[in-house]
């Protein structure tokens, strides 16, 4: 089973209730709000445990809200726990249900073989790129669907990158299978093929 952590992830949640802005705006004295500049509202908030790390939310008064700087999956649903706690607090009720669409999530892993003959790799898969004087990497396009392809940077020693990743959700645990599903499906379709003997 391929191992991974997310390094970063972009997701938008849909409240799908109007939102007053103005409002928020005025009782979150640390929340960003300037119309004329952006229809939307920033509220900086603090990932899950970290202290370290910021996560953003933009705010739009569509019930819309895009949350970038996530670095765990659990924190997309503590994050939207949070931001219905926060809203509660100024008498906005947001919604217990709502939608998820993943816009990006970046995972780095390792695959469960540790030698990738990348050259190899790069030569045989089309639209493959590899220059060793540059990144020390081969780049993979993988077609998970019809309309769906993901990158995958692929080292000799089984790590890899692997950004883009996307999708609607309605669970943080339908994300993670997700994930699984793609990179798994990577390994056995292509990464398998070109393991050093």
């Amino acid at each position: 089973m391929v191992t991974w952590e997310i390094s970063n992830a972009v997701v938008t949640i849909y409240f799908n209730v109007k939102l007053p802005l103005d409002k928020i705006a005025n009782l979150i004295p640390y929340a960003q709000y300037d119309p004329e500049t952006f229809p939307g509202l920033i509220i900086p908030l603090k990932e899950g445990g970290s202290k370290e790390e910021n996560v953003k939310a933009l705010v739009f008064n569509s019930g819309t809200i895009n949350i970038s700087g996530i670095k765990r999956l659990e924190d997309i649903e503590y994050v939207a726990e949070k931001l219905r706690e926060l809203f509660k607090q100024i008498d906005i009720e947001l919604p217990k249900n709502y939608k998820i669409k993943v816009q990006n999530i970046v995972v780095n892993g390792k695959f469960d073989y540790d030698n990738i003959d990348i050259v190899r790799l790069a030569d045989e898969i089309p639209d493959s790129q590899y220059n060793p004087e540059a990144f020390p990497a081969v780049t993979v396009v993988f077609d998970v669907s019809e309309n769906y392809r993901v990158k995958f940077n692929v080292f000799k020693n089984g790590k890899f990158v692997c950004p883009g990743l996307k999708g609607e959700f309605n669970s943080f645990d339908e994300i993670k299978k997700h994930v699984d599903y793609v990179l798994n499906s990577f390994q056995e379709k292509v990464i398998k093929k070109y393991v050093k003997k």
